[in-house]
């Protein structure tokens, strides 16, 4: 993973905010940050219809908020002993829906052109394929953590860091070209897992 070493690095500044307080305030229940996640996400497509600079702003606040709780609620589950089954598939599940919505985000800011829809949708596209061929690939013995170009982290970082520069410049090319760089990379992404696969269980 290219951010692997960055998301570690996260993971134990959050670690250690959570026991120096932040953890008096946050649900001890995991799954209801994760769901936080979702409701985070699932109202920035209004604020990116809206059109406006200071909305654009308030979109990519909520959307970090969002990444930061599907960060914490692993971190919370492991601190008060409350790691479950059902927890782990809720983050999963959820997490792909939290995808989509970032990506549309994207389009919508870029008003839907023709070319943009069709490179939305090959990422949306690449970004399933991603999570199945791991998920598919785990389920017949396969490791596949760390392996791709770009994972999910990266995915989202890199949707995050697009909007920014969008907000910066005011230039609707960024998120035209974004979308490409996002339709490429997750379907390259993609077909290494997919190549590893099957060269593994080939042998």
């Amino acid at each position: 993973m290219v951010l692997g070493k960055l998301k570690d690095r996260i993971e134990r500044i959050g670690r250690n905010a959570l026991e120096k307080g932040l953890v008096k305030v946050l649900p001890r229940n995991p799954n209801a940050l994760t769901v936080m996640s979702l409701i985070m996400a699932l109202i920035t497509p209004y604020f990116v219809w809206l059109h406006l600079h200071w909305a654009y702003v308030l979109v990519l606040a909520l959307l970090i908020l969002a990444s930061a709780f599907d960060m914490l609620d692993g971190l919370v589950a492991r601190y008060w002993g409350r790691a479950s089954r059902l927890g782990a598939f809720l983050d999963s599940t959820l997490d792909r829906y939290v995808d989509f919505i970032a990506l549309v985000d994207l389009w919508l800011v870029n008003d839907g052109t023709v070319l943009g829809t069709i490179f939305l949708l090959l990422a949306i596209l690449g970004s399933l394929m991603t999570s199945y061929a791991r998920a598919r690939a785990e389920a017949l013995g396969v490791k596949m953590m760390g392996v791709g170009l770009i994972e999910r982290e990266e995915r989202l970082i890199l949707i995050l860091l697009i909007l920014l520069l969008f907000i910066i410049t005011n230039i609707y090319a960024v998120i035209f070209y974004g979308l490409l760089l996002l339709a490429v990379l997750t379907n390259i992404t993609a077909i290494e897992r997919i190549v590893i696969v099957a060269r593994t269980l080939g042998k």
